[in-house]
C-alpha cells in the first residue's frame, strides 16, 4: 500500500512529485503525458517537465537543482509535478527525496537504450514495466496508485455500475 499523500480535513488537496526514473528511451516523457492528462481530467492541477523543457527554460550551472528549486515551489502551491528528466545517479534521486515535499520515484523499467551510468533504484515507490505492455497500462498503474496515496480521486462509479 502506498504511503497517503492525503491533506487532513480541511487543507486543501497536498501537491505531490511523482519523478519518473529510468533508462533513456523507455517512454518517460509519453508515460508523464498519460498521467497529467488524467490528473487534469480529475480536476487536479498538474505539470509535466521532461527533458527537453528543462533544456530550454533552466539555464544553470546545475539544471537538476534548478529543477528541485521550480517543483518544490510548485507542489508546495498543490500542483503534482510528474518529472521524466534523466536522473542516472541514485544518490541525487535520494537527495531529491529530502529537498521535495511529496516525493514519489516512479522506476520505469524498460528496455532503453544502453547506459552505464544509469543506478536502477534500490527501493522506488512504484515498479512499472515497460517492455511487454502499451503505454496506456503503465499510465493506469501509476494513476491507480496516485489514487490510493490520496493524490487524485478514484474515478466516479459509472451509472451502469449501479
Amino acid at each position: 500500500m502506498p504511503r497517503s499523500l492525503r491533506a487532513n480535513p480541511g487543507e486543501a488537496s497536498p501537491g505531490a512529485c511523482v519523478w519518473l526514473t529510468g533508462r533513456s528511451g523507455v517512454g518517460k516523457s509519453t508515460i508523464a503525458a498519460g498521467v497529467v492528462e488524467q490528473l487534469r481530467e480529475r480536476g487536479r492541477p498538474a505539470t509535466v517537465v521532461d527533458d527537453p523543457e528543462v533544456g530550454r527554460h533552466l539555464d544553470a550551472d546545475d539544471p537538476v537543482g534548478a529543477l528541485t528549486w521550480l517543483t518544490r515551489l510548485l507542489v508546495e502551491s498543490g500542483v503534482v509535478v510528474v518529472v521524466a528528466v534523466d536522473t542516472p545517479a541514485r544518490d541525487r534521486r535520494e537527495q531529491l527525496r529530502t529537498q521535495v515535499p511529496g516525493f514519489v520515484e516512479v522506476f520505469v523499467d524498460g528496455r532503453g537504450r544502453p547506459d552505464d551510468t544509469y543506478e536502477e533504484p534500490f527501493a522506488p515507490e512504484l515498479r512499472v514495466p515497460t517492455h511487454d505492455r502499451e503505454s496506456a497500462a503503465s499510465v493506469a498503474q501509476i494513476v491507480s496508485f496516485l489514487e490510493d496515496a490520496g493524490v487524485m480521486a478514484h474515478d466516479p462509479p459509472h451509472p451502469s455500475d449501479a
